[in-house]
């Protein structure tokens, strides 16, 4: 049995699991795509240390520490998880696990376009980043697809930087965008 079992694979997942094995916790860090969502990113340059290193690049220096130290890592897709008496027991696709405790650092999951020739633009126009690379379209026209707070603060964010940013969405109007954004 673990101390403890980490549920994503990302930056909250293996720096969780860095600080437990270094407090001696048994760790199992267990995540369908081990690095997480910035390992499609295709450039990263705001991340502390590094002036510029792809998502993958990234993330791998992550799971090297978090083996190092002595972290157990397993990439498999968790299906269920319940608790029995004073255990976790946490079914995957791999088998069962289980810990004393259960750490959730599932994130965010991007969802993309429907859209032909998507997958072959990522990276090469197509982000899913606005903080980490707006930068990258200093004066050129931009746009963002979506209607909801996180696409408002993306098209502000890049409005710093694009010639010109046009926000795409379906309907009339921004209802689900917080007023403060709107005006």
């Amino acid at each position: 049995m673990h101390d403890v079992i980490i549920i994503g694979g990302g930056f909250a997942g293996l720096s969780a699991a860095i600080y437990t094995v270094r407090f001696n916790l048994e760790t199992l860090v267990v995540a369908k795509n081990m690095g997480g969502v910035i390992t499609e990113s295709y450039l990263v340059e705001n991340y502390p240390g590094f002036k510029s290193i792809s998502g993958i690049e990234l993330m791998d220096k992550f799971i090297e520490q978090a083996k190092y130290l002595g972290a157990e890592l397993k990439e498999t897709e968790v299906k269920k998880i319940k608790k029995e008496g004073r255990k976790f027991v946490v079914e995957t696709s791999d088998g069962k696990f289980e810990s004393k405790a259960i750490l959730l650092a599932m994130g965010s999951v991007k969802r993309d376009l429907n859209v032909p020739g998507i997958q072959e633009f990522r990276g090469k126009g197509v982000s899913y980043c606005a903080t980490c690379d707006a930068a990258f379209f200093k004066d050129k026209i931009a746009g963002v697809v979506g209607g909801g707070n996180s696409a408002a603060e993306a098209a502000i964010l890049l409005a710093k930087h694009a010639k010109k940013v046009y926000l795409l969405y379906r309907g009339d109007d921004l209802h689900r965008v917080e007023p403060v954004m709107v005006n």
